[in-house]
């Protein structure tokens, strides 16, 4: 079925296996798949295509099929994914210290005695191992195109959905698109004000990170790349923040 596939892992996680005990791994697999996994709500619509999750070791992988025969389509389900892993990059992050690295495709998929595999899979593992590189999630090309082609995706229509979906994103020097986690939340939460702490705790786990790694060449880049996607998400709202003359 093609389908929306967001694939997820936790960032450092090797050196989380050497340094830390089994109970406090444990701990972290389990807050990462609680958090990743979607929210299960009753609905009264069960024809609506449900989202498949599966969870192993520190791989998470959520994916939702854009149509089954007789069923709804997947509306609004682009934004919904994206703005969803606002949210788990955001609380694993200010509440564990958890950093993830991941990707967001669009293909085909197979779901078979529990196991997904495909097309799909691949291009998400490519996107989280060899293309984010950094802390973030990237968003492939592949998931735009689609949204501007396939109507079944539009909750308004072509233009309002394809604005809705890149107001979430960031496009990196390398040009990739990827989820823009600490200006999207600001919206997103109930006290604004809340904000500028927030900023300055997530300068704080940075700073910190870069004072722990400064030895290590594998890990310190992830850190620098982390200070400067703060350090521009700062400027710009400090831009949008000046009062108008």
């Amino acid at each position: 079925e093609r389908s929306i596939l967001t694939y997820i892992d936790i960032l450092g996680f090797r050196n989380l296996i050497r340094t830390k005990t089994p109970n406090d791994i444990s701990r972290s697999i389990r807050v990462v798949r609680e958090a990743v996994e979607p929210r299960r709500f009753k609905s009264p619509f069960p024809d609506i295509p449900a989202q498949d999750f599966l969870n192993f070791s520190d791989l998470c992988i959520i994916r939702t099929p854009l149509a089954r025969k007789n069923s709804f389509p997947a509306q609004g389900e682009v934004h919904s994914q994206i703005l969803h892993m606002v949210h788990v990059q955001t609380n694993l992050l200010f509440d564990e210290g958890i950093l993830l690295r991941g990707g967001i495709t669009v293909g085909d998929v197979a779901r078979s005695y529990g196991q997904l595999f495909g097309p799909a899979v691949i291009r998400g593992y490519t996107l989280e191992s060899e293309v984010a590189r950094f802390p973030r999630v990237v968003v492939g090309e592949e998931v735009l195109d689609e949204l501007k082609e396939n109507p079944a995706l539009w909750l308004h229509d072509r233009k309002t959905d394809t604005r809705a979906a890149t107001s979430l994103l960031r496009r990196d020097f390398d040009g990739e698109y990827f989820v823009d986690y600490l200006r999207v939340i600001e919206d997103e939460l109930d006290d604004r004000s809340e904000y500028p702490s927030l900023l300055n705790r997530h300068d704080a786990f940075i700073k910190q990170g870069l004072t722990r790694y400064k030895d290590n060449v594998s890990v310190l880049p992830k850190y620098k790349w982390l200070r400067e996607y703060h350090r521009h998400t700062v400027k710009r709202w400090k831009e949008r923040s000046r009062p108008k003359s």
